[in-house]
């Protein structure tokens, strides 16, 4: 079990946190947070006895701190949308292995501050697990040892300040939180890209030729540099199979020498704001149609993942590239990855999807 990982987990949705193994500790929630990069103010544990089972609940406030620690890139991806919207990731767990049990979310109330008990209707519930919202577990995939359990989302929107503190309830037991704006984020092994202005082109109509190079049956970087007319060092083909699905991902970082490549005028005019400012365009495409997000996409140098939170770190380049869930088997999207400000562009970096990646220069 690998706590650092805190969403490398459940069965067919890999999601499910691995939390089982410090439930003995004295002080849960630092523990977690330690094991996890989590800000303890985050991050809340609540126990209670279930028929004489002790059920553990997890609570963690989702915003860019809680996605900036470490946490598994599926995960960070599923929770993403919830940033910003007053939302709780909650995950029950018991140390036996079932298929179902006695945890029902619709039992748990939040109090603000002052304020009375708010009961979350069903319709605030976003189940990660199936079966979440009718109390159906599955194995811990660290193994039968760590029990079973299963996850969610709780979307509580204008229901609560989140600037304010506030009490989530459940069978007479409470957990407090005082989200703080200021706290710095307790990982160091994952930072959040520092913003950019927003910048927009006129997406590209027509993009049957990179069909056609993408569709080649042998691509590699030093043939796709050549199609391109670029130095080999700016170019980097990336192919991944899984569970009988394809991506096929090309990057070219775009110096000043891109200009003098092979890419076509009314590219290289809608690359021009990017154009020397480390950024990096990317083309996708699958021949067996696959999911895919953008948001996968994250900057590594120097041992540091830099994960990105921000529309104004990309620009889209075909339309819906940064609304995209999936690719149709031939489709083709394309868009711009642009560097945190915190990584130097000079210097040796890698841009990962998932868990695969590719390195520049």
């Amino acid at each position: 079990m690998r706590l650092s990982d805190w969403g490398r987990v459940l069965v067919v949705s890999s999601l499910f946190l691995l939390f089982a193994a410090v439930a003995v500790f004295a002080e849960p929630r630092e523990e977690f947070a330690r094991e996890t990069g989590l800000d303890t103010d985050l991050i809340n544990v609540l126990k209670v006895d279930v028929g004489g089972t002790e059920l553990t609940v997890v609570f963690v406030f989702i915003n860019d701190r809680a996605l900036a620690s470490k946490v598994d890139p599926t995960l960070r991806q599923t929770l993403l949308p919830f940033v910003g919207r007053n939302a709780i990731y909650v995950n029950p767990s018991i140390k036996s292995v079932v298929s179902s049990f006695d945890f029902n979310p619709l039992a748990i109330a939040v109090q603000p501050d002052g304020g009375s008990l708010l009961w979350p209707s069903a319709d605030s519930w976003i189940e990660i697990t199936p079966g979440f919202l009718n109390g159906f577990f599955q194995v811990n995939p660290a193994g039968p040892s760590q029990g079973s359990g299963s996850e969610g989302v709780l979307i509580l929107g204008d229901s609560i300040d989140a600037g304010k503190p506030f009490e989530i309830v459940l069978s007479g037991q409470r957990v407090r939180f005082q989200v703080s704006a200021t706290a710095p984020i307790a990982s160091t092994a994952r930072s959040v890209t520092s913003s950019h202005e927003p910048i927009s082109v006129p997406v590209l109509e027509d993009v049957s030729t990179i069909e056609q190079l993408l569709a080649l049956d042998s691509v590699t970087s030093e043939s796709m540099a050549g199609l391109l007319g670029l130095d080999r060092s700016l170019v980097r083909v990336l192919d991944t199979r899984g569970r009988g699905q394809s991506l096929r991902l090309v990057f070219v970082h775009l110096t000043e020498a891109v200009r003098s490549g092979s890419l076509s005028a009314e590219l290289v005019q809608r690359l021009d704001p990017v154009i020397g400012t480390g950024a990096v365009m990317v083309w996708a495409t699958s021949t067996t149609g696959t999911a895919f997000s953008p948001w996968s996409f994250y900057v590594q140098q120097n041992g540091t993942n830099h994960v990105f939170f921000s529309s104004a770190s990309f620009v889209e380049l075909t339309q819906g590239f940064l609304k995209t869930d999936s690719l149709a088997p031939g489709a083709v999207i394309a868009g711009v990855i642009r560097l945190p400000k915190s990584v130097n562009a000079s210097a040796p970096f890698s841009i990962y999807y998932g868990t695969s990646g590719v390195s520049f220069p």
